[in-house]
């Protein structure tokens, strides 16, 4: 009976343990998310960059960054929390850009160039953000 006790007893204690270890992980990853503002990544046909830019910045500069590069605006949405603008680029594909408020200063922005992967549409989307960041 012991021996059952100590060994529940010692797995109670090594789930504690892993839990705790798992807690100050998280806060690291946290942090380290934290200071990862700015990272592009390219996934599903879609720019995707969290950056510590106000909603209002980040939508002022998509559209000035659609006017500068001649895709004209077809649909445009904004309230808030998030924005979505609709293009067209010189090859008549849609262009979207979203953009998504997590805090007062940072924003997320999403860019789709296209309906499908290709070196091109990830080029053009960076082209895209590359004109909005020099607004911010």
């Amino acid at each position: 009976m012991k021996k059952i006790k100590l060994t529940v007893f010692l797995a109670l204690m090594l789930a504690a343990m892993a839990f705790v270890q798992g807690c100050a992980l998280l806060l690291l990853g946290g942090a380290a998310a934290g200071a990862a503002y700015g990272t592009v990544k390219y996934v599903n046909n879609t720019l995707d960059v969290t950056h510590e830019v106000s909603l209002d910045k980040a939508w002022t500069a998509a559209n000035a960054a659609l006017k500068e590069l001649q895709m004209p605006v077809t649909a445009s949405t904004k309230d808030g929390a998030t924005g979505r603008l609709e293009a067209l680029n010189a090859k008549n594909q849609p262009v979207v850009i979203q953009t998504i408020r997590k805090t007062d200063t940072v924003t997320e922005i999403q860019i789709t160039v296209g309906t499908f992967e290709s070196a091109a549409n990830q080029t053009e989307a960076q082209q895209i953000y590359d004109h909005m960041k020099a607004r911010f």
